[in-house]
């Protein structure tokens, strides 16, 4: 039977004796030592010793002869090793046993011409937790980008399923291209939930490790609806929340997101306060350059008094349409306020940069560091979030799953997925309150009659009467937070600010762990 004819289930069934061979010659091996225990091998290395320095003929010929059939020995485990096409511990699906026997440099020689891939090979294919990969050398008629353009051509060879990714990236060296299908992820078994503990905003798809994101950076974040936009900041945000050197201002037209931020973050939630807060923003803004120009300094030294502001516009095509008038100051944080440690974060489900309804301002687009795209509808939109050649680099963003993953440009990393912590609206809720930056007026003598406006932190704000049905819910008895919460229909974390508050007065008393009581009650 000659290759072209070779059925690939074959091809897989003599990988598969090739690696069981392997086994069983390691398994020999290995009893064989073990049988003969330290003393045995020692005397066979003193007898192997003797044969090497013996003068006879007769001996030499038998090292020869002995040595030639070590060195055959070898190369056959270390071949039929190679043929197994994964490393140990990984176990290949049904589904990855054919596509490591189509992927086999005799397969695709028989097949290539058939399918239009005349001028490629590939090399063996190796089995990864992330997929199968393989590398495919490329005559002078082909590119990376022709290649990546014969998906189609590639998938029909393998006789792949069309719900499977398959990437195409450059090659380790010229002439080369790295063929990945991803038939498997490096987090499939992980606990994504979020904790305190955990790292960056989520894991790599490929190799599992955590993903940071700089905290002090200019950042757009697109994604359609239900992609998990909301979500997939989350961990950053409550990272710059816990930093004392670190506040969140919060721009939330649709009023959802940012209610659950509002004891941690200045949130602002009608066209007016968005204008107002951009105001402040800008005015803080020029205030800090006007220093870092008096002092000689290049960059601001965020403190607790005067931290590092991490702007977040949840709904930019909304702030756009409602609140037109605070888009010049946003356009001038975008444009100049990483040197005085002001960050915007853009984000919109609606990734376009013209028409009524644009969801990220050209001004603003023009000025991002890191770009994060979750599953969009086109490659157009692609383009728009990662850049005009992100498709061409395999940046393809509107083939992702949703919701929860996505694609990082501007880190340095590659076209490798990031699946995001879930963290659940409760989660955020329970996260500790922070002191919330608020705008109060100062006067200037150096500058016209009109006050600048500067940040200043206060205290997160509660409503007159909190206090009060805290303090009534324990006087009826109600003893624990969680119920504390649901009686009172206050948060979590306002119920704990409160219950600190009564504890530092003497208005409450912690008479079990996890247990209160009205002062009143105790005594």
């Amino acid at each position: 039977m000659d290759a072209a004819s070779q059925d690939p289930t074959d091809a897989a069934s003599e990988a598969e004796l090739g690696d069981a061979l392997a086994d069983v010659a390691l398994d020999l091996l290995g009893a064989l030592l073990d049988a003969l225990g330290p003393q045995g091998v020692a005397v066979l290395l003193a007898v192997g010793a003797c044969v090497l320095t013996a003068k006879s003929k007769t001996f030499r010929r038998a090292e020869w002869r002995a040595l030639r059939w070590s060195f055959r020995v070898a190369w056959r485990l270390l071949a039929a090793a190679c043929r197994a096409g994964r490393p140990r511990g990984l176990t290949p699906t049904k589904d990855e046993r054919r596509l490591l026997a189509r992927l086999a440099p005799q397969h695709w020689r028989a097949h290539a011409d058939a399918r239009g891939l005349d001028g490629t090979l590939t090399s063996r294919p190796r089995l990864t937790e992330a997929g199968v990969t393989c590398a495919v050398r490329l005559d002078g008629t082909w590119s990376v980008g022709k290649l990546r353009n014969a998906e189609d051509n590639v998938r029909a060879l393998l006789g792949t399923r069309t719900a499977l990714r398959i990437e195409v990236t450059a090659g380790k060296r010229g002439g080369w291209a790295e063929l990945t299908i991803r038939t498997r992820s490096a987090v499939d078994d992980a606990d994504m939930k979020w904790t305190p503990d955990r790292e960056g905003i989520g894991l790599d798809t490929h190799s599992g490790r955590p993903v940071e994101i700089p905290l002090g950076t200019r950042l757009l974040l697109a994604g359609s609806s239900g992609a998990g936009k909301s979500v997939t900041l989350r961990p950053a945000l409550a990272e710059v929340a816990a930093d004392e050197r670190s506040a969140v201002v919060m721009v939330d037209l649709k009023r959802v997101e940012g209610a659950l931020w509002r004891d941690r973050a200045r949130v602002a939630r009608t066209a007016a306060e968005v204008e107002q807060v951009a105001a402040e923003l800008a005015a803080e803004m020029m205030a800090r350059l006007e220093e870092l120009e008096a002092t000689g300094h290049a960059s601001w030294t965020p403190t607790p008094e005067r931290p590092r502001l991490v702007v977040v516009v949840d709904e930019g095509a909304e702030v756009a349409a409602v609140a037109k008038d605070a888009m010049p100051d946003l356009e001038s944080l975008a444009r100049m306020g990483r040197a005085a440690e002001i960050h915007l974060w853009w984000c919109t489900q609606k990734p376009t940069m013209s028409g009524a309804s644009a969801g990220i301002p050209p001004q603003i687009a023009a000025q991002m560091d890191v770009r994060l795209c979750l599953r969009v509808a086109t490659a157009t939109e692609v383009r728009t979030v990662l850049g005009e050649d992100a498709t061409a680099g395999g940046w393809d963003a509107h083939t992702l799953p949703k919701p929860g993953v996505l694609l990082i440009r501007g880190t340095g990393r590659g076209p490798a997925p990031v699946r995001v912590w879930f963290m659940d609206d409760a989660t955020v809720k329970a996260l500790p309150p922070a002191p919330v930056w608020r705008g109060a007026a100062r006067d200037d003598d150096d500058q016209d009659d009109a006050p600048t406006v500067t940040l200043e932190k206060v205290a997160p704000a509660v409503e007159p009467d909190s206090e009060a049905r805290v303090v009534a819910a324990l006087a009826d008895g109600v003893d624990k937070v969680p119920a504390l919460v649901e009686v009172t229909g206050l948060s979590r974390a306002t119920v704990n600010r409160l219950l600190s508050a009564l504890l530092e007065t003497g208005r409450a008393e912690r008479v079990d762990r996890g247990r209160y009581a009205a002062a009143e009650q105790v005594a």
